[in-house]
């Protein structure tokens, strides 16, 4: 055997030299990722957790304690009386009063397909500055409580030289930058156009008070909301209209 032989060539050694290893199946998987493969499953990741975040808050009921005359045993005022009496002058209720008075008054009964499953509990109002918010309190089953809520803002208009009183299903800060709160479903606010689907179900409840619904569109109440600061109850303020 020749030296040449034996050592081999140069040209076979640097061919040597160059191979590599066999990739592992791990390494050749993360190269076939590229950016659109992680741009989806961010995607992926981010809804996902929106809609559960959505979903948990859809469920999470609105602390109904908080409401003034919810649930506490003080006796209700004849309100309709007040309201006749008051011969069309300013007049106010608080918060509680209005709640005392429709928790006596007022019993919600669940229509559709979920009657099956739930039943209306009970009805609030809670007063903000400028609005009201009605919260629908149902329970689901034996001990599920679930929450809706539509937010209602007054306004006046004067038609054919009468005062005619409106409602826009809106209040409080904006969902967005143009999308204005119009209520929520649990702790979840949803947007206004979409609680105007419940105008039918709040002229069921008008329905209800004939009586004090007449004298405010006769005497041409408007309301006006405060919320209660500094000790002071939350109240809506009854301002009869007033030709300029």
């Amino acid at each position: 055997m020749t030296r040449k032989a034996f050592f081999g060539q140069p040209a076979e050694e640097d061919e040597a030299d160059d191979s590599e290893p066999p990739a592992h199946p791990l390494a050749v998987l993360w190269r076939k990722f590229n950016f659109w493969s992680l741009l989806a499953i961010t995607i992926f990741v981010v809804f996902t957790v929106v809609l559960v975040n959505a979903l948990t808050r859809m469920w999470t009921p609105q602390n109904m304690r908080d409401i003034a005359g919810y649930s506490d045993n003080g006796s209700a005022r004849d309100l309709p009386a007040i309201l006749s009496n008051a011969n069309g002058q300013e007049i106010s209720f608080t918060e509680a009063e209005i709640n005392r008075f429709l928790r006596e008054t007022c019993r919600i009964r669940q229509t559709g397909i979920f009657s099956i499953i739930a039943h209306g509990h009970g009805i609030g109002v809670r007063i903000h500055d400028g609005y009201a918010e009605l919260v629908i309190d149902r329970m689901i089953g034996a001990n599920i409580h679930q929450t809706t809520s539509v937010n209602l803002t007054f306004y006046q208009e004067t038609e054919h030289g009468r005062p005619v009183l409106k409602v826009d299903f809106r209040g409080g800060e904006p969902l967005t930058g143009d999308v204005q709160r119009g209520g929520s479903i649990g702790t979840f606010g949803i947007p206004s156009r979409h609680v105007s689907m419940l105008g039918p179900a709040l002229r069921t409840l008008l329905d209800c008070y004939p009586k004090m619904v007449k004298t405010i569109e006769e005497q041409g109440y408007c309301p006006y909301f405060t919320k209660g600061q500094n000790g002071n109850e939350s109240r809506v303020r009854l301002v009869p209209y007033r030709p300029s």
